[in-house]
């Protein structure tokens, strides 16, 4: 195994995000920051690269306001002529005047990001995320390299 160098870097934060740095450290089981913040960076390399062109699993969470008339037909129709596979979806009533749907989506990274930018555009939908939770088990490409 190839033997890694350390860089050591400093950087500065407000106190209330360092106090809630030490938190999240202690909450998620990192003995020191060092161990917490490699964590997140290759969370971070792991979903750049899936997003360029891997094939993925994740969830999509939106947030609509119903106050928008036909909001949640016109985020049906968006799901339907997506160009990923969607796996599932549900639909939750959250106050008078909110739903969120979580939707369950396959396919390249790419092209699940540019869906997620189709549904932000929708006038009532308040919020829109997209989360990587893997890489698509059974979809390695095997498409050759050039």
């Amino acid at each position: 195994m190839k033997e890694s160098s350390l860089v050591r870097m400093s950087f500065s934060i407000e106190e209330e995000l360092f106090e809630e740095l030490e938190k999240l450290i202690g909450q998620n089981g990192f003995s020191n920051r060092s161990e917490f913040i490699r964590d997140l960076i290759r969370k971070q390399l792991t979903r750049k690269q899936c997003a360029r062109s891997g094939k993925v699993i994740g969830t999509i969470s939106v947030l609509c306001d119903l106050n928008f008339p036909g909001i949640e037909n016109k985020l049906t129709g968006v799901l339907d002529h997506a160009p990923v596979k969607i796996l599932g979806a549900t639909r939750f009533a959250v106050e008078p005047h909110h739903s969120t749907t979580m939707i369950s989506a396959e396919g390249i990274g790419m092209e699940i990001r540019e869906l997620v930018n189709a549904i932000r555009q929708l006038k009532g939908v308040s919020q829109a995320e997209f989360v990587i939770t893997a890489p698509a088990p059974g979809m390695v490409d095997k498409t050759p390299q050039r």
